[in-house]
């Protein structure tokens, strides 16, 4: 993530918006000014605005808009409760995952959030069940149950302690039920949602104007009132809208040529500072399992045992990447290095 030495002050406001600046949260600010929105670039644009249908860079706008009953704070590798007040286990076999939700939440516009809600939001992404979408997430969902107007109880087929990571993803975002209906997707524009923030304004592939959300209760510590979020085609583009001041910081999708040209001579006489941190992206190599060949197992082993890791992080990335040897990046739950195990 890059900013512009002007712009401290206001970039550290904004550390509540987690996954578009994350890290953020480590500047300090001592003044109170508010000159305008804090302007974010980015090249991660929304294919959709609607949680059902979403399994991309849609999350990255979704975890400021929306509410999950987990997420995760800046920093932290465990989900942790925001629009509940607690969730667990209650069973030794995790079959059983039961949330008791925050008091009195409310929606954007005003309507209740309560576990109707929570359980119309986890039962319409089943329904829909959108090809490319979230639906695969709830493999291991029985069904759920909302008991009380706070209690949501979630009954699983297998044990599953992963689940908390399921509720904690963007696309579990909890949506009012009068907004969206059960059945399909939602057509209207705009959103109505319970997070951080509220959607005042979208153009697809362009831009997203964030304002505070004064109904939200969560964990969020939010010190600005609006952000506007550019959407580009590129990292060069966007690099040269950051050095062109046209947006404050950038967030994703910075190519590796590019930032180690920011973090050469050039970028300090601009005045442009690098933050480092660590990041849970991934990039695959896939194949397709209707291919005749790439369909027999023993290929893609044989594939993930030449495959250089390492010298594609080096030559291709120019060492701003680590090699990964398992589908849970470190530093997550769950992260092991099986794959290099097995292929060395």
């Amino acid at each position: 993530m890059f900013n512009r030495n002007r712009c401290l002050r206001r970039v550290a406001a904004i550390a509540s918006i987690s996954s578009l600046v994350a890290g953020c949260g480590l500047l300090s600010s001592d003044s109170s000014d508010d000159a305008g929105p804090i302007v974010v670039g980015t090249t991660s644009s929304p294919s959709t605005l609607d949680p059902a249908a979403s399994w991309d860079s849609s999350w990255e706008l979704f975890r400021n808009i929306f509410q999950t009953l987990l997420s995760y704070p800046v920093g932290a590798t465990a989900p942790q409760p925001d629009a509940a007040k607690s969730c667990e286990f209650t069973d030794s076999s995790n079959q059983v995952f039961r949330c008791e939700l925050r008091d009195d939440l409310t929606f954007s516009d005003g309507s209740t959030l309560d576990a109707k809600a929570v359980k119309h939001s986890i039962d319409r992404i089943r329904q829909i069940n959108v090809n490319g979408g979230p639906a695969g997430l709830l493999g291991s969902l029985e069904r759920v149950q909302a008991p009380s107007e706070r209690e949501v109880v979630f009954y699983l087929n297998k044990p599953d302690a992963t689940f908390p990571f399921v509720l904690a993803t963007p696309a579990m975002s909890i949506v009012a039920p009068d907004a969206y209906p059960a059945g399909a997707l939602r057509e209207e524009s705009g959103v109505v949602g319970s997070g951080p923030y509220t959607l005042r304004s979208y153009e697809e592939g362009k831009r997203a104007e964030l304002t505070r959300n004064d109904r939200y209760k969560g964990f969020a510590e939010r010190r600005n009132n609006a952000v506007t979020i550019r959407y580009f085609q590129d990292s060069g583009t966007m690099v040269k809208a950051l050095r062109d001041d046209q947006v404050d910081l950038t967030y994703r999708g910075v190519a590796a040529d590019d930032i180690i040209d920011l973090q050469g001579k050039a970028s300090k006489e601009e005045e442009i500072q690098l933050i480092d941190g660590t990041g849970t992206d991934i990039n695959y190599l896939v194949f397709n399992p209707k291919d005749p060949w790439a369909g027999k197992k023993e290929v893609r082993q044989a594939v993930a045992q030449v495959v250089d890791r390492a010298a594609i992080a080096h030559k291709v990335y120019k060492d701003t990447v680590e090699p990964l040897y398992s589908m849970v990046p470190k530093g997550l739950t769950g992260h092991t290095t099986g794959f290099f195990d097995d292929y060395g």
